[in-house]
């Protein structure tokens, strides 16, 4: 028998379960010789790859079954409330000679634990697929066996109509799998990653403009770059809100945030289109850096909260486009943001209060927007509103809330040091002031008693210092602080008293040792 029957029951087969029985076209094979499609319900998916072989004995079948059994591994796992079934159907000229049937009902699985069968059918055109396994029991069996032609329909005599209707078959099977990449390029591909680019590029510049002024790790400059500084903001510097996207502290944080935002910008801008996502990446970043404002008082910079934005963006194009979410990215996209929420919670220095606002208002904005030929009037409403009253709530919490006061302050305490060493004692002091009496923390006196040394009020820093050790008697720092200080005040028997004190604690420490040396001296 002819070729080209084979390819007459291939084609049918194929062009009668696409075209009247719902079923896409997932791939072609480069030579046209294994087809692959899929049907999804509200119940359950069915998954079938086409091959057409030809061999005399079924000796090379197994192995034939085993790659394929394989080559559905790769397929997206379909939703656990829906049933799945796997077939793998080969299109013959002839059958074998052997008893093929033995290995066709021998059932592979595509997973370890035995959940996923491969059921295989072998269909021998010679024989109008009517011998062993039956092609129309099998249509019965996925219920697609309505309006399939008879073996007559299919083969007519007429050598010009059989190939002229095999031709025309194959074309609108290819057209239909062309149709459905055009569908997914033209999601995929929608914009083009020009603004990514161009915040690459500039948050670069920033990086390395302030290294050349300063240090991306000094919390001083951060702040005079723009950083988000809650003091700041709450006397009017709203605008550290956008400025703190563009800073990054070290060299760490500048690439782990660039290989992230290059990803998944380069996603949201291709599908959303430049001007949407422009609109996505600041509106995630300002609700980002509310809710850090909101929820932290440390000094906080990156482009963290508008990258999170992105996850957020492509969360609302899977409720969007929730099949074609899931057979790309969904599933890798999703392990990814939880990993980054978990180390996010379990990391005590990660903004997760910006990572979060950034996500809900990069969701909310995709949701304003709406994605391009997507039209939404209802939901565009519902965000906006959703987006101004979670921006406004967030803000107004972080204003009137004293949960973002930290009982250590740190930040004050690391820029009234960064102060002193630039001998900026009056500001060191101003700043400490400000926190003092919310604080009962020993190392927090200790830092506002050396900016009172400083500025050489040695009775307040006596005062500070004395608060220190109260709290931490073993604060060997603040008890020869203590020391000194008494030594200043004229007082050298006490002030020799505490600097024993403080070598006792730290035997090793030579300053203490020097110090000592010169007052005997």
């Amino acid at each position: 028998m002819e070729v080209r029957d084979q390819d007459v029951l291939f084609w049918e087969l194929a062009h009668h379960l696409v075209t009247k029985n719902n079923f896409k076209a997932l791939h072609v094979s480069g030579d046209r010789k294994q087809l692959w499609l899929e049907r999804e319900t509200d119940h359950d998916v069915t998954v079938i790859s086409m091959s057409k072989i030809d061999m005399a004995y079924s000796r090379g079948l197994e192995d034939h079954m085993k790659e394929v059994a394989n080559q559905f591994q790769v397929l997206k796992k379909p939703p656990r409330k829906k049933e799945v079934n796997y077939y793998h159907l080969y299109v013959t000229s002839i059958a074998p000679v052997d008893n093929w049937q033995q290995k066709t009902n021998e059932i592979l699985y595509t997973d370890a634990s035995k959940k996923r069968p491969v059921i295989t059918k072998l269909f021998a055109a010679s024989i109008g697929a009517h011998h062993g396994d039956d092609i129309t029991r099998f249509l019965e069996t996925i219920q697609a066996s309505e309006g399939f032609p008879t073996k007559e329909q299919m083969l007519p005599d007429h050598e010009q109509v059989k190939q002229h209707q095999v031709t025309r078959k194959r074309i609108e099977v290819l057209d239909e799998l062309e149709r459905e990449q055009k569908e997914i390029q033209k999601v995929f591909a929608y914009g083009k990653p020009r603004f990514t680019m161009v915040l690459l590029v500039l948050i670069a510049t920033v990086f390395i403009l302030i290294e050349t002024l300063a240090s991306s790790q000094d919390v001083l400059a951060l702040i005079d770059f723009g950083a988000k500084y809650n003091p700041a903001i709450d006397n009017g510097e709203v605008w550290r809100f956008v400025t703190s996207m563009f800073l990054h502290i070290g060299i760490f944080h500048l690439l782990m945030n660039a290989l992230a935002l290059f990803y998944l910008g380069n996603a949201v801008e291709r599908i959303y289109g430049t001007g949407r996502f422009v609109f996505i990446y600041f509106a995630a970043g300002i609700v980002g850096s509310i809710a850090s404002y909101a929820f932290t008082s440390q000094v906080s910079a990156g482009a963290s909260g508008a990258i999170f934005g992105c996850f957020g963006a492509l969360l609302y194009f899977g409720l969007v486009y929730r099949d074609l979410f899931f057979k790309t990215m969904g599933k890798s996209l999703l392990i990814i943001l939880a990993i980054n929420i978990v180390f996010g919670t379990v990391v005590p220095m990660v903004d997760n209060g910006a990572h979060m606002g950034g996500l809900l208002g990069g969701f909310l904005a995709a949701s304003i927007v709406q994605l391009p030929h997507v039209k939404h009037g209802l939901r565009r409403v519902i965000g906006a509103v959703a987006l101004v009253v979670v921006a406004a709530g967030v803000f107004t919490y972080g204003y009137v809330s004293e949960s973002s006061v930290s009982s250590l302050p740190l930040v004050e305490m690391q820029i009234s040091q960064e102060l002193m060493e630039e001998e900026r004692f009056d500001e060191a002091y101003d700043v400490m002031s400000e926190v003092i009496d919310h604080t009962e923390a020993p190392e927090a006196y200790f830092v506002i008693g050396n900016s009172e040394v400083g500025r050489h009020n040695y009775e307040e820093a006596l005062h500070y210092y004395e608060q220190a050790v109260a709290g931490n008697p073993e604060f060997h720092e603040a008890v020869y602080n203590l020391g000194y200080t008494y030594y200043q005040l004229g007082d050298a028997e006490q002030g020799r008293e505490y600097v024993e004190q403080a070598m006792e604690m730290n035997p090793d420490n030579s300053h203490y040792e020097d110090f000592y040396e010169r007052m005997e001296g």
